[in-house]
């Protein structure tokens, strides 16, 4: 039986993630530090996996983004 997708959770575009990253001129450890989140999490988003709203949150802050900028 297949398990039901979590809907609280945000997909991120991996695109757009390397995006705002370049135009940032950061790299992953830097945004981890930066958002206060852990480097997993980053690497998690830059793949375009579903990451929790609250660390998206975070990292769009850190990058100077829009949330929805992010979001697939």
């Amino acid at each position: 039986m297949p398990v039901p997708k979590d809907k609280t959770m945000l997909k991120l575009s991996s695109r757009k993630l390397l995006i705002a990253m370049a135009e940032a001129q950061t790299e992953p450890a830097k945004l981890a530090e930066a958002s206060g989140v852990s480097k997993n999490i980053v690497y998690t988003m830059r793949r375009g996996c579903y990451t929790k709203p609250k660390y998206v949150g975070a990292v769009a802050k850190a990058l100077g983004v829009a949330v929805a900028d992010l979001v697939e």
